[in-house]
């Protein structure tokens, strides 16, 4: 497999993703110190509120801290805004909090309880008015008479309170029909009403498995102390209530839950404390959130505005191109604001916080995906563990600094890699060019028959392809010297040595005439000089004839002739006539195929592989000729049974001086009758090669290539 130095130089330039590949380590590196840091600044920071909270005297007792009742203490959380009283869920399903289901559990009363009496309650604050919706499960729903003056003949609704100064008042809700309802105060002891309480609004809307009751009252009727119960009545025949479910007790003062809403004064306090990008919550010992200040909008948004620099933007422009392949490496996660407040806060770091111990946990917001970081420590009062402070913030602030930090790596990469493989590339393309271009021009140098006929151009870049290129010119340059010295050495042979020998064979020639019966052993001697010195002028003419060919062959005249018909007469009255003891086939490739060239040199291509066929034919098989057209050129195939070739001797045969002749004749042989060949044929824009037979006998093929004239 052949590779070029451009996919070399590629292939190397990818150890540049090494770059970023660092980066991405770097990155999870910084993250980790981050975390850490950002878990000891965290719990620093829930440290110092604890601390200061702590040092405001008798701030848990007037905030209702300490001594809590998770059974009977109602939390009154902040409404996001008025409620319509129109005995509907609907304002209640964006509110905080949730409803909290009061059972058998909590039975109050009860002369014959029922299972499926049970009810749903939530409440809330806005500005001076608390709100609170019942729902409540009832198979039978019995209305108040409307001319009985007894309120407890049918189902209702009861409230009580108690004010600052320990005053209890008692106040219920019943109607003849559903609607419009006020409530009613009562006496401190029966069933019967002082007067109707009309800052007591509501709505009574009968459901399919009871009722719903919606109400509204201002805060200054509920007090410190806060119970709603419900009454059932199934008859109303002979009504008689059989049991009561409340959030608390309802016949003693001390069995009243605590009406604890959201503290004023600690929210005012960690306003003071004021803790950027973070939000603070305190949750006393029911783990319910008493107070809360700040939110959890990271500053993700300033630090993008804040990056602008030049590989900033570069960063972003590679980062639109190739979004779905960073998304591979980056963290994704939610840069939204985190609106909702939490009423309550219950896991298990809470709970180690209660026994004492702080701690640092991670948890999702489901509303918004985002990941939150919160450092939990206990609330301590005067020795004792009254609630926790839990500090939160948002991971994104980290998770983008890790981000920008994977996007600047793997864009940084991308563009030294590109411009590295750019520069690399162009470096090999140049490089692999200036090669190619000695290349071509070292084999364009060298013809066919080993003769110099172009030179090689030295280049004067001083580096090691100049100094392979002048190298090679020089080279060249001796060469074609060498084969121009050759050349005239064999013309200055031929030309001094036919001197003597024309004389030697004048003066032997001269003798046998003048010798008058010689004796037959002179005679033979004088017949042997005569033959070897015309030996020796036929082998100076074959070195001259071998020499000037390419010459000879410039000044030759091109014809177009049917090549199908000279074949044809030169087998029958040129090669048939010469060798009668050799059989030739020609087998015509039917219509006239004509070719543009010189006959004469044709015929003497020809004769040279007819005559080396007939050399080293096998006795009484033939020598066979065929010649064909197709796709226009010419194929022209001589093949003889004898001897076969190898590959290399295929490859070299067609040398000059290349001889494979074992055996000696009377006719000199000096290897140069197929360089003839070849010479002659790529003068005619032609090829010729050899090759065993394929056909199973032993034997060669010549077949040579022309263009159709």
């Amino acid at each position: 497999m052949r590779i070029s130095l451009r996919l070399k130089l590629t292939l190397t330039s990818l150890l540049l993703l090494l770059i970023p590949l660092s980066g991405l380590r770097f990155s999870d590196m910084i993250q980790e110190d981050l975390l850490i840091t950002r878990k000891e600044t965290m719990l620093f920071s829930a440290r110092a509120v604890a601390s200061t909270l702590t040092g405001r005297s008798g701030l848990f007792a007037r905030e209702q801290f300490l001594s809590l009742n998770p059974g009977t203490d109602l939390y009154l959380y902040p409404l996001t805004g008025p409620i319509r009283i129109n005995g509907l869920q609907d304002d209640w399903q964006e509110q905080p909090g949730s409803f909290q289901l009061f059972g058998k559990e909590h039975l109050r009363s009860a002369t014959d309880s029922s299972s499926a009496f049970y009810f749903r309650h939530r409440s809330g604050i806005w500005q001076d008015y608390l709100y609170a919706f019942f729902e409540v499960h009832d198979a039978t729903v019995v209305y108040r008479p409307p001319q009985s003056l007894r309120l407890d003949t049918s189902d209702f609704l009861e409230i009580n309170t108690e004010d600052a100064n320990g005053l209890s008042r008692r106040y219920l809700i019943t109607t003849s029909k559903p609607g419009w309802v006020n409530g009613f105060l009562m006496a401190e002891s029966g069933a019967y009403a002082r007067r109707i309480e009309r800052r007591i609004q509501g709505m009574w809307r009968q459901t399919a498995d009871g009722y719903a009751i919606e109400i509204r009252m201002p805060m200054s009727l509920v007090g410190r102390k806060l119970a709603f119960s419900v009454g059932n009545v199934n008859s109303s025949l002979q009504p008689r209530l059989e049991e009561i479910i409340g959030t608390a007790g309802r016949e003693e003062r001390n069995s009243l839950g605590r009406a604890i809403a959201p503290s004023v004064e600690i929210q005012k306090i960690l306003q003071e404390l004021d803790r950027p990008h973070s939000r603070v919550l305190i949750v006393d010992s029911n783990r319910k959130v008493r107070a809360t200040f700040g939110h959890l909008l990271d500053q993700v948004r300033q630090e993008e505005a804040e990056a602008d620099s030049l590989l900033s933007k570069a960063s972003r422009a590679i980062y639109l191109v190739l979004r779905p392949f960073y998304h591979v490496f980056m963290k994704p996660f939610s840069p939204a604001l985190i609106t909702s407040q939490p009423t309550s806060f219950d896991s298990e770091e809470i709970r180690l916080a209660l026994a004492g111990k702080s701690s640092v946990t991670h948890y999702t917001v489901e509303e918004s995906d985002v990941e939150v970081m919160a450092a939990i420590v206990p609330l301590i009062n005067k020795g004792n563990i009254i609630g926790a402070v839990v500090v939160e913030q948002t991971t994104n602030s980290i998770l983008a600094l890790q981000n920008r930090l994977i996007e600047e790596s793997i864009s940084l990469g991308i563009l030294i890699f590109s411009l590295t493989s750019f520069a690399l590339l162009f470096f090999a393309s140049r490089l692999s060019s200036r090669i190619r271009r000695l290349r071509d021009q070292a084999a364009a140098a060298i013809g066919g028959g080993g003769r110099v006929q172009a030179s090689i151009r030295p280049a004067t870049t001083r580096d090691e392809i100049g100094d392979l290129s002048r190298t090679l010119a020089m080279m060249l340059s001796q060469i074609r010297e060498q084969n121009e010295y050759r050349e005239k050495m064999a013309d200055n042979l031929e030309h001094e040595m036919r001197t003597p020998l024309a004389a030697a064979s004048a003066s032997l020639q001269n003798l046998d005439r003048e010798l008058v019966a010689p004796g037959k052993r002179i005679q033979n001697y004088l017949d042997w000089a005569i033959l070897d010195i015309a030996r020796m002028d036929n082998l100076l003419t074959v070195i001259r004839d071998a020499t000037s060919l390419q010459d000879a062959l410039q000044r030759d005249i091109k014809e177009r002739f049917d090549l199908a018909r000279a074949l044809e007469m030169w087998v029958e009255h040129v090669w048939q006539p010469a060798f009668i003891d050799v059989e030739f086939h020609y087998k015509k490739g039917g219509n006239a195929i004509f070719i543009y060239g010189d006959p004469t040199r044709i015929h003497q291509m020809c004769d040279k592989i007819i005559e080396n066929a007939v050399s080293f034919h096998q006795k009484n098989t033939p020598i066979v000729i065929a010649l064909s057209c197709e796709n226009q050129q010419i194929r022209l195939e001589m093949s003889n049974e004898g001897p076969s070739l190898s590959l290399e001797q295929c490859r070299q045969v067609f040398n000059s001086m290349v001889s494979l002749r074992t055996q000696k004749d009377e006719q000199p042989h000096l290897g140069l009758g197929l360089f003839v060949v070849r010479t002659i044929v790529e003068h005619h824009d032609g090829q010729v090669q050899v090759a065993a037979l394929e056909d199973g006998r032993e034997g060669v093929c010549f077949t040579i290539f022309f263009p159709v004239g």
